[in-house]
């Protein structure tokens, strides 16, 4: 009976989070979830779902509460996110986060993931094209390099600009060239989190922009 209490909780919660982050475009998990226990009010541990629980309840939520303005705005979002790909195109840039997933609501960020020697040089290539951002930071977990042991994950600091569109924010995540052979993982997952190559978004999009 403890089992199935617990189990409904963390079920709660991630249904909570998830409201969270589409309506108010929460992109960290982990804020999301302690936004979530608060609002529920509990004040004793509680056991806390996982990234991808939260993806499901996600997912679930979007398919029974979003409307039509709102796969409208994905649509921008997406042509948006198409076009900031291919201005990095020589940054080998991957969509990921709600708007890959097509979960996006209203004040949704878009997630970028491009690969350079240094962060200078993708902010030197922003300044160059007059593109005007913010610094920021974020910390990922990533699988450690080959080595006699079998990985690790390690929490890494990634450097991260900000580029403000008529669509919101696109928050472009600058990792070492090496990282391109692993992707991130979401806490609870051993799988590296979805991306989708600038090859993949325009054959996504293809079909709506050709119509």
């Amino acid at each position: 009976m403890f089992d199935d209490f617990t189990s409904d909780l963390r079920q709660e919660i991630a249904q909570s989070a998830a409201r969270l982050m589409f309506e108010e475009g929460i992109s960290d998990y982990a804020r999301a979830k302690r936004k979530a226990i608060k609002a529920m009010g509990i004040t004793q541990d509680a056991p806390l779902p996982t990234n991808g629980e939260i993806d499901a309840a996600l997912r679930e939520y979007h398919a029974l509460y979003a409307d039509e303005s709102d796969a409208a705005h994905l649509l921008e979002l997406r042509q948006a996110a198409l076009h900031t790909m291919r201005l990095l195109q020589k940054f080998q840039p991957y969509l990921t986060g709600a708007v890959m997933e097509g979960t996006a609501g209203p004040h949704a960020d878009t997630e970028i993931h491009v690969f350079a020697e240094s962060d200078k040089e993708l902010e030197i290539y922003l300044l160059n094209q007059n593109i005007p951002y913010r610094l920021d930071e974020q910390h990922y977990r990533m699988s450690d390099r080959p080595s006699k042991q079998k990985h690790e994950l390690l929490r890494k600091r990634v450097p991260v600009v900000l580029v403000e569109t008529r669509y919101g924010t696109q928050r472009i995540s600058i990792f070492e060239a090496d990282d391109l052979r692993t992707a991130p993982r979401k806490h609870g997952e051993k799988a590296g989190i979805h991306r989708m190559t600038l090859a993949q978004v325009e054959a996504l999009l293809k079909p709506i922009l050709t119509e």
